[in-house]
């Protein structure tokens, strides 16, 4: 017949193991989902970004708005700043227009002008009506349109690079 001291030892160092098994998987839970996150991730998936409250944009007229765009690769966050063009006329979805300010024809900036009513490229003289589209200069076509949509009165826009140089809208990564 075994002695209750040896019995006890044993149930003592049993819930020892199971305690110290729990702690380990307490710990490694943890440490192989840090691990393996990045395999159930989407590649290069654009989301819409907080342009800021759609009240804060004046109506009739164009302005430059900012972007701050969280890329995620892996482990590592990349922060990259954009600019877009935004103009709403009304505070419907309908009555709000979003342009990417990068001239199709070499990627320069383009700005605003009041006086003029067109959009100016510095680099070679691309013009572009009050609807971003093509009037005189090189660029082979209109500004680019951003998908962008209004939630909780909140602009939302979908940055968006496009290929330069060449007629058609066409995405970078195609």
């Amino acid at each position: 017949m075994e002695q209750p001291q040896t019995s006890r030892r044993r149930f003592l160092s049993y819930l020892t193991n199971l305690l110290w098994a729990a702690i380990g998987l307490f710990l490694l839970v943890p440490a192989v989902r840090y691990v393996l996150s990045p395999l159930w991730r989407k590649a290069g998936e654009l989301t819409f970004v907080d342009a800021g409250p759609l009240a804060d944009i004046p109506a009739d007229g164009w302005r430059l708005l900012t972007l701050e765009l969280v890329q995620e690769d892996g482990w590592r966050k990349t922060r990259t700043r954009h600019a877009v063009w935004v103009r709403r006329q009304g505070d419907d979805a309908k009555d709000i227009a979003v342009l990417s300010p990068i001239c199709p024809h070499l990627g320069c900036p383009v700005n605003w002008d009041p006086a003029r009513s067109q959009f100016v490229c510095p680099c070679h003289g691309g013009l572009f009506d009050d609807t971003g589209k093509q009037v005189a200069g090189p660029p082979p076509r209109a500004l680019d349109p951003l998908e962008f949509k209004v939630q909780t009165g909140r602009l939302l826009v979908r940055w968006a690079d496009f290929k330069i140089g060449v007629p058609d809208r066409l995405p970078v990564n195609v």
